[in-house]
């Protein structure tokens, strides 16, 4: 029963990342929330499946506090963390 119940819990933390992620994706990136802090990256990019793959970049550009609710954002390119923040002060 425990174990149910674990997995149970788990999926629903799984659930809630991906939900999670995604309110903060803007036209054209996608988002991951990862610790609390959010990695954009453009769509379709390498980057963002060298992400899925491996996880953090080893070169990573980073802008404490500036993204939704406070959240620090990073990206593995400092031209789409720019463009992403710049996009995010357009709404």
């Amino acid at each position: 029963m425990k174990r149910f119940i674990s997995a149970a819990v788990l999926m629903l933390g799984m659930t809630a990342f991906s939900a999670h992620a995604s309110e903060h994706n803007l036209p054209g990136f996608v988002t991951e929330v990862e610790d609390g802090r959010l990695w954009v990256f453009k769509e379709g990019s390498a980057e963002h499946q060298a992400f899925k793959q491996h996880g953090e970049p080893a070169k990573q550009f980073s802008s404490i506090g500036t993204g939704p609710n406070g959240m620090t954002v990073k990206a593995a390119d400092q031209a789409a963390l720019d463009e992403y923040l710049s996009a995010l002060a357009k709404q």
